[in-house]
């Protein structure tokens, strides 16, 4: 039960600290702050993380894991013959897809600004956490852009070159936002950056509108 406890104590403390560090920024931000948000001592934060910098990295590989786990749990899809599916189907069904590989990252606006700002060069350990999370993000996205082509529905292209353009397209939109302090609409990016990248990808084979 103790271990219970403490697995609850661990997820309570990345939780606070995730807003103190979205809030304060990191450099900000003490150990004294993610205290008071968790209402506990500095030895029980102790218990736990070695300073802030600690928690910090446990939050980038908390998140880095949800992305593995993502990929592990990725379904092949059948895909239907293309001639039988209207580009309009088929652009919400990619729409659908990169919105639940975003979502696992972009889960809420702390973690956007913790990952697009605040981690962001501070140095190499964590800066490898990012690129790592990069990776598997356009891994997966690269994933499907091949199954996809296979199948008939996109012409053939560098499937990681474009993996790549939508995943940094709509994290340097999602910056952009957060610059001006404004919520970022995920679903609104995810939105715009299917419709722009599948103009130049989906094949004549699919049926017009």
């Amino acid at each position: 039960m103790s271990y219970m406890r403490s697995e609850v104590r661990q997820r309570q403390i990345l939780a606070c600290a995730k807003r103190v560090f979205a809030e304060r920024g990191f450099h900000a931000a003490n150990v004294s702050h993610i205290c008071a948000a968790a209402g506990i001592g500095r030895g029980t934060l102790y218990q736990y993380f070695a300073n802030k910098r600690s928690v910090l990295t446990a939050i980038l590989r908390e998140t880095l894991e949800r992305v593995r786990t993502l990929m592990e749990e990725q379904a092949i899809r059948v895909y239907p013959r293309p001639e039988t599916v209207r580009r309009s189907a088929a652009l919400a069904v990619s729409e659908q897809q990169l919105h639940r590989v975003l979502e696992v990252v972009f889960d809420d606006n702390d973690t956007l600004r913790i990952l697009l700002r605040e981690a962001v060069g501070l140095d190499v350990e964590v800066e490898k956490i990012l690129s790592e999370i990069d990776e598997a993000l356009i891994g997966i996205v690269e994933r499907e852009l091949v199954r996809a082509f296979a199948a008939g529905y996109t012409r053939a292209l560098d499937a990681r070159v474009v993996a790549t353009l939508v995943v940094g397209g709509v994290e340097k939109l999602a910056l952009t936002a957060l610059r001006g302090d404004a919520p970022v609409d995920l679903g609104r990016l995810v939105r715009e950056a299917t419709k722009f990248n599948a103009i130049g990808t989906f094949s004549d084979r699919l049926q017009p509108d």
